[in-house]
């Protein structure tokens, strides 16, 4: 248990990242979680129904003023922070001819700025006390999937950043990892099922079983399964782990290491 430490999740109000603040509160930290929607109020009451716990925060990783509050208002709120948990909105899936340059625009703001001011001021504020920062990212950064070139080119540079990261922020006893998931079941996986069922003529749930046919863990991981191994990679029984990207695909990637 991590009873009286203090988590930043962002991107909280549903899915992974609502997933994994509830398995953090559940192993005793207190959490801020973070989202750009109306309904990371009710997910805070929905993860601690006592509201000691939890703190709602409105922000859009797309708007660098509402990322540089982020840290400071959950280190005032509970005095420090502990761990930063830096999870993502949903960028847009099309081909790549589709894309705009406000979809670009947009999702480099919420990847790559948001991450850049995130961990600057979790690491400004952790120097030398230690820390822990797990970005989620995606197994798109380990295999190619037409339509997600926003994501897998963008979530590529987060590992890559979190890599250059855990070498120069242990000089200041602060940790960081990534994580790559695969179909975890949520809102996204629904959608992108809703997609190929209107592109294919197909029903959203014959897409479901083709996505669980190349599994071969044979179903969908679960929120709080992520949750799981973010609290792993966070907590002091991962002291020894920094500069580590993890997947957690149910054995979907076939890439080689």
């Amino acid at each position: 248990m991590s009873e009286g430490k203090c988590a930043v999740v962002t991107a909280a109000s549903s899915g992974i990242g609502k997933g994994i603040a509830r398995v953090l509160v559940s192993s005793g930290y207190r959490v801020l979680i973070a989202s750009s929607s109306d309904r990371i109020y009710s997910a805070a009451r929905e993860i601690d129904p006592s509201g000691r716990d939890v703190m709602p925060l409105r922000a859009d990783l797309r708007k660098r003023e509402d990322v540089r509050g982020i840290v400071a208002k959950a280190a005032q709120w509970s005095g420090h922070v502990d761990a930063l948990v830096v999870n993502y909105g949903d960028p847009r899936v099309a081909p790549f001819m589709e894309l705009s340059d406000a979809d670009w625009d947009e999702s480099i703001s919420m990847f790559i700025s948001a991450s850049v001011t995130l961990s600057r001021d979790f690491a400004r504020l952790n120097w030398g006390r230690g820390g822990s920062i797990v970005y989620v990212t995606s197994m798109t950064v380990k295999q190619a999937l037409e339509g997600f070139s926003i994501s897998s080119s963008l979530r590529s540079a987060v590992v890559a950043l979190s890599k250059v990261q855990s070498l120069e922020f242990s000089r200041g006893g602060i940790r960081v990892n990534s994580i790559s998931q695969g179909y975890i079941e949520t809102e996204r996986v629904k959608r992108i099922a809703e997609a190929s069922a209107l592109r294919n003529g197909t029903s959203e749930e014959e897409e479901v079983r083709k996505i669980v046919s190349q599994i071969p863990a044979g179903r969908l991981g679960r929120p709080e399964e992520v949750g799981e191994l973010v609290a792993f990679l966070i907590s002091d029984r991962a002291s020894y782990i920094t500069g580590a990207n993890i997947v957690i695909d149910g054995g979907i990637v076939r890439s080689m290491p």
